[in-house]
């Protein structure tokens, strides 16, 4: 930057992008949690995007100082007018002008549905003019509820009529299905109750973290994980062996990694499958713990048996 440059700062006529170490435009905007420390929501999420070679905007709807399984946590939710105007200044900044993605991922209020629904009609003059794809964070079977029980209901009024891709478990599909998660045990009552959430808008469903059992050759039981992808066409089920333990952040990192490969040209299936490996490579890191004495892989879905 110029010396010219550098005195029209603060004057209001300096081109902002010569202050930016990486004027590149943003690919995705991803909206979810952020900790201090810790490798869930945006943590874990723009890490991915950026191996991608993605730019990714990050917003907050909340602050986590760490997980709240350590002995002491704190936590700042970010209020409805600070997520509109952060949407709206990004807006502003021209660093949304090649914006490829919309995720959106754990809300801490439910008023933060209506926000951001409000925000993507004021940019576009209609619900949403790029992919938007909604990780509807709301819980797992083991867990229960990660945040308030209310924001379901508001991701099925503002978020769901403008998805065009939505990535649950199976306890966040039961509560956006309005199905008990008890009669979700076989897969054609998973299958039912994903199609039920179809809209003109949606695309896709990949429901995750599904457990089956198969009967191997030796008439030994092998446990299996996999993802349930519908479009308004078409069913398909993707399976790999079980992996020994699944850690927080395991649905962020396989929605990024889904998206990261949508955007590079992989068709759905492939995206599904190659984001599957890819989070199931990160959780067998050598670098992670290998006993936590929690195994919530073992309870963290629903299974059926094949017949």
């Amino acid at each position: 930057m110029s010396m010219d440059q550098a005195h029209c700062v603060g004057a209001g006529n300096l081109d902002a992008r010569y202050l930016e170490l990486d004027p590149r435009p943003v690919d995705v905007l991803a909206i979810g949690s952020q900790l201090a420390y810790g490798s869930v929501g945006l943590n874990a999420a723009v890490p991915v995007y950026e191996a991608a070679g993605l730019r990714c905007a990050a917003v907050p709807t909340t602050i986590l100082s760490v997980l709240p399984h350590y002995p002491s946590m704190h936590r700042a939710d970010l209020s409805t007018d600070w997520l509109w105007e952060v949407l709206h200044d990004l807006d502003l900044s021209g660093a949304l002008r090649r914006l490829r993605t919309i995720s959106v991922g754990y809300l801490a209020l439910p008023e933060h549905a209506a926000v951001i629904a409000e925000w993507s009609r004021s940019r576009t003059g209609s619900p949403v003019d790029s992919p938007f794809v909604l990780d509807p964070t709301l819980g797992d079977v083991d867990l229960g509820f990660y945040n308030d029980p209310n924001v379901a209901a508001a991701l099925r009024r503002w978020l769901l009529p403008m998805a065009t891709g939505l990535t649950p478990n199976l306890f966040e599909l039961a509560l956006l299905s309005e199905c008990p998660l008890s009669s979700l045990t076989r897969l054609e009552d998973v299958t039912a109750a994903a199609r039920s959430l179809m809209t003109p808008q949606m695309q896709w469903i990949a429901v995750t973290g599904l457990r089956r059992t198969t009967v191997g050759n030796d008439s030994s039981r092998v446990g299996r994980i996999g993802e349930l992808i519908i479009t308004h066409d078409t069913t398909r089920i993707l399976s790999r062996p079980v992996v020994p333990a699944a850690p927080a952040g395991v649905g962020d990192t396989f929605t990024a990694s889904l998206i990261s490969r949508l955007l590079s040209g992989h068709d759905l299936s492939q995206a599904v499958d190659a984001a599957a490996e890819y989070t199931a490579h990160q959780i067998c890191r050598e670098d992670r713990p290998t006993d936590s004495g929690v195994s919530r892989v073992e309870t963290s879905c629903r299974r059926w048996t094949d017949t």
